[in-house]
């Protein structure tokens, strides 16, 4: 691809005079009332200065919220060190990063806050640096010319180049030459776009940097293409990327939301400058709102899921709000991230997206949450999904009060060499492995040769208990092939009752992975104590062998943290079963497990179980779980006198509820 070279003088291709932008600012004086609304959120905007300081002296350290592969360790580069297809971490998504330029935006709006002239130094320095040592060849598609970033990049200069119009950051030559490189870019973007590339994150973000530039120039020639080709192709991507659950296809929270952010803005973007949107897309973007409703947690937090890092969803939430479901009351006060995303003026909130209320199951995402106030359940039984997927078929986490209790043990990197299949890998996630191999087999960071088959996925509720089961058929090609299934039910006083059937002939090793959030897990006679959150693992298998080890998980990217990994193992001869139960400590004085009677045969566990809970005040309860059919067929059960019907049951104050 050949551009014509650069002449200022002959440029006249000025952004549009009636366009409104990210920040909705048309004038200098709407301009400077946004800045008087930023300075009324004193503590981030210096949170905001101290990253832009850093930048400016030298000090790369990328760890604004959003940020894709945040860094946690400075690396100090001055303009003319910089080299700009090195990482230097040795992980290439530090440079990808820094080419997307979205600190620069940060840097922006300190220029605009303070009026110090080291912000508008340091912006120039460096876009005229990065311009000329990025021209587009064969060796830059690897790094700063990336689709995905070239995206990216674009709609952050046009947030600086709104400041621009009414606040100068830069002279009119250099602004002049980011116009025309903004061209380029455009029009890389639109030789780009593909229906075969439409199932990935990159697409959506590409689009809204090509869309984007389309409102902002409208007078450039190929301005009118690239408007309708971006809604096209948007309208194709998101036909083959979003679910019908709402659940965007790569089963990781974070690019669902990345996906949302990009949506979102095209959609804002087309209101205010009174370009229609096709319905289509309007209705794509309330189903991954409501999606991320379901999935977001009571305290407003992104949970580690995939390729995702633990986020504050607050301010997308409120974006989606303005966006696809805009309210006439104004109660709640938008965070510091929804101002910049809204920009200057008003804009009523209900906070109606940010649910603690949700039971939910995204039937073609295999993901199944049940949340309140006090608690949030997740369970995984659905696809890979592709690169951005964990191989975390029926693993559980959950949060309890505001603790996490079981956890994802996160992403860390994307580098093979540091660990990546580590933190795919099963034995990473709260589920079972057996014969100490994957269900999954991957050749490398992105692809697999083998994935599992997720079969038999229910969430059913009653009287505020829910019952989620799921199983796989991972282990299919062992030579004795076995079956998994894991039932889990999640009881309102706030435990949990986990029960993992292993479907086979022959002799198999099971080993189980509990993943705590906590440093201080003990053995105890009937299972694991976790000291520092108050509650317990108790082991109902008198064979299962527990073991304790210490770990790290890792919260976000370039992040990890020490934690405990209760491991229990046991080999078995044949089907069998393993139950347990997580709970506050000292929340079930007693637990055990019931002979089960059918037409007076006495049924193994394997079939059937009835577990009697015993609570501190000396209250019961009693739950069946039938595994398999009885040999003698579907019968009314006898446990301690009483007749009892149904495949999954709670008999709580002499009420029965079959839940299946």
């Amino acid at each position: 691809m050949n551009y014509v070279s650069f002449n200022h003088q002959s440029w006249s291709k000025a952004m549009n005079k009636n366009y409104v932008g990210f920040f909705n600012c048309t004038t200098k004086e709407e301009l400077n009332s946004f800045k008087e609304e930023l300075l009324e959120y004193p503590n981030d905007c210096q949170k905001l200065l101290m990253r832009s300081r850093r930048f400016v002296s030298g000090e790369y350290l990328f760890d604004n919220e959003w940020d894709m592969e945040r860094t946690h360790e400075s690396i100090h580069w001055q303009l003319a060190e910089i080299q700009w297809g090195d990482s230097p971490n040795n992980d290439p998504e530090w440079n990808y990063m820094l080419n997307r330029h979205r600190f620069l935006v940060d840097i922006g709006l300190a220029y605009l806050l303070t009026e110090e002239e080291i912000y508008k130094r340091y912006l120039a320095d460096f876009l005229q640096a990065f311009i000329e040592h990025n021209p587009l060849n064969e060796q830059t598609k690897g790094y700063s010319w990336r689709t995905i970033d070239v995206g990216l990049r674009v709609v952050h200069w046009l947030k600086l180049l709104e400041i621009h119009r009414h606040f100068p950051l830069f002279t009119p030559e250099l602004a002049q030459r980011m116009e025309e490189e903004i061209s380029h870019h455009g029009k890389y973007l639109y030789d780009h776009l593909s229906i075969e590339r439409g199932q990935s994150n990159w697409q959506v973000l590409e689009i809204a940097g090509l869309y984007s530039i389309s409102l902002a120039y409208p007078e450039w020639a190929s301005a009118s293409d690239w408007r309708v080709a971006s809604l096209a192709y948007l309208e194709e991507s998101l036909a083959l990327q979003v679910e019908e659950d709402g659940m965007q296809r790569e089963q990781s929270f974070m690019y669902h939301n990345e996906v949302l952010l990009s949506l979102l803005q095209i959609i804002q973007l087309a209101q205010r400058n009174q370009q229609e949107i096709p319905e289509l897309i309007l209705n794509y973007a309330k189903k991954m709102t409501q999606a991320a409703a379901s999935f977001v947690k009571p305290d407003g937090k992104q949970p580690v899921y995939g390729d995702s890092d633990l986020e504050d969803m607050t301010g997308l939430l409120q974006y989606a709000e303005g966006i696809v479901s805009p309210s006439s009351f104004a109660k709640k006060r938008p965070t510091f991230f929804a101002k910049q995303s809204f920009g200057y003026g008003e804009f009523p909130l209900e906070n109606k997206f940010l649910s603690v209320f949700s039971v939910h199951h995204f039937q073609q995402a295999g993901l199944m949450i049940a949340k309140t106030p006090e608690d949030y359940t997740l369970f995984k039984c659905g696809p890979l999904g592709g690169g951005h997927g964990h191989d975390d078929l029926l693993h559980v986490s959950y949060t309890h009060r505001d603790k996490d209790i079981l956890i994802d043990s996160g992403r860390y990197s994307y580098e093979v060499s540091k660990g990546r299949l580590d933190y795919k890998a099963p034995y990473a996630h709260n589920t079972i492995v057996v014969d100490d191999q994957n269900f999954n087999h991957h050749t490398d960071a992105w692809n697999s040769e083998k994935v599992a088959s997720p079969i038999n996925q229910k969430l059913l509720s009653h009287s505020g208990i829910h019952f989620f089961e799921g199983g796989h058929l991972g282990y299919f090609d062992l030579s004795d092939p076995v079956y998994l299934n894991r039932k889990l039910i999640h009881f309102p006083e706030g435990f949990c009752l986990i029960s993992d059937s292993y479907f086979c002939h022959g002799a198999h090793n099971i080993c189980t992975y509990f993943h705590f959030n906590s440093n201080d897990v003990q053995l105890t006679q009937r299972g694991l104590i976790l000291e520092d959150l108050d509650f317990e693992l108790i082991s109902l298998d008198e064979r299962m062998k527990a073991t304790i080890e210490d770990t790290v998980a890792s919260p976000t990217y370039n992040e990890t943290k020490s934690i405990c990994c209760g491991i229990l193992k046991k080999e078995i001869q044949r089907t069998d079963t393993s139950s347990y139960v997580l709970a506050p400590q000292g929340l079930i004085q007693n637990v055990e497990q019931l002979p089960v009677y059918a037409e007076d045969q006495k049924q193994s566990p394997n079939v059937v179980e009835a577990i009697k809970f015993t609570f501190e005040e000396g209250t019961q309860q009693l739950v069946i779980l039938q595994h398999q059919e009885p040999n003698v067929g579907r019968r009314a059960y006898r446990i301690e006198g009483k007749y009892y019907y149904g495949r999954i049951m709670v008999v709580k104050d002499n009420k029965r509820m079959v839940l299946y």
